[in-house]
């Protein structure tokens, strides 16, 4: 363990620095959100005409023409943000990992949060300003977010990424990304791995015993 200390109340305590620029599993996780939510609207919208009885070939295709250069543009606006946050925290997301046999903390330092809690403002703004109560609840999660806590207990899925010094810890709602460096990857995988009792654990490229 390189890199990993104890500190006074037992837990194993590290940093890491993210290149934003090379490694860009967080512009990975925003696209996928948006294809899913584009992927569902695709799918929901003909179902929907399809009950009311107002489903036709003439009314998707012109659906599709006007929703593809939308969000097509709205990935666009999801890649620059992403630089621009990116730029705001010059091209390094620095983050502080808090484990013990309960759990593992994932603590943003105090300029990703008060850049999170910002842009959580913003959005909360944006939401207001057209009436989307949904947005209005991410915009205040994103706000009062101070770190991500998963629960060894309740994790469904621990999938390794060691090109990008990454751990994938889920549950069924929540994504946690664990990193760590090279010479403390194999310590820090095992004991996750070996404190989740309900995953399932992806290693395809780690130990044979994993």
């Amino acid at each position: 363990m390189k890199n990993i200390h104890i500190d006074e109340n037992g837990k194993y305590v590290w940093e890491y620095e993210v290149d934003m620029h090379k490694n860009r599993n967080i512009f990975d996780l925003v696209m996928k959100i948006l294809t899913v939510i584009f992927v569902f609207i695709l799918v929901t919208i003909p179902f929907v005409a399809l009950i009311n009885g107002s489903f036709s070939w003439e009314s998707m295709w012109f659906f599709m023409k006007i929703a593809i250069p939308i969000f097509l543009f709205v990935y666009l606006i999801g890649y620059l943000a992403y630089e621009l946050y990116a730029y705001s925290l010059g091209g390094v997301y620095h983050v502080r990992f808090e484990m013990d046999e309960e759990g593992i903390n994932h603590i943003p330092m105090q300029k990703e949060r008060d850049y999170g809690r910002n842009l959580g403002i913003l959005s909360m703004l944006v939401g207001l300003f057209t009436r989307n109560i949904g947005q209005i609840g991410s915009g205040m999660h994103v706000a009062t977010l101070e770190n991500i806590y998963s629960e060894f207990s309740h994790v469904t899925s621990v999938k390794a990424d060691r090109r990008h010094d990454l751990i994938n810890v889920n549950y069924a709602t929540l994504n946690n990304q664990v990193y760590a460096g090279k010479e403390d990857y194999d310590f820090v995988f095992s004991y996750i791995a070996a404190h989740c009792p309900k995953a399932k654990i992806v290693d395809r490229q780690g130990p044979e015993a994993l």
